[in-house]
């Protein structure tokens, strides 16, 4: 059986970090899904992919990529903390401009 995309994740949780990774590709960027272990997706625009590949362990790390494959920055997610899911991300103003408003 096939868990689905953030099935262990709150509906706060889930709610934020699709919107994460949904304007993250719209601005042409990659992700890389790092869970504490391994990375389990690596520069990828596949928000199904990126999205099945979180909430499997108590955090995650999304790093992201801009369209010629230099690093924008990291959000840090730890999961179980509902509305506060977001951690921390890179202090960037690129990263600041991008998560105004999320948290």
């Amino acid at each position: 059986m096939t868990t689905t995309a953030l099935e262990y994740a709150t509906y706060h949780e889930a709610r934020i970090v699709r919107k994460i990774v949904k304007d993250a590709l719209a601005k042409g960027w990659t992700v890389s899904v790092y869970d504490g272990e391994e990375w389990t997706v690596k520069r990828s625009a596949d928000s199904r992919a990126i999205l099945e590949a979180l909430c499997t362990t108590d955090s995650d790390v999304l790093h992201m990529r801009d369209a010629s494959d230099q690093p924008v920055g990291n959000i840090w997610l730890v999961w179980g903390n509902d509305e506060d899911v977001i951690s921390d991300h890179t202090d960037s103003e690129t990263m600041a401009d991008f998560m105004a408003g999320r948290y």
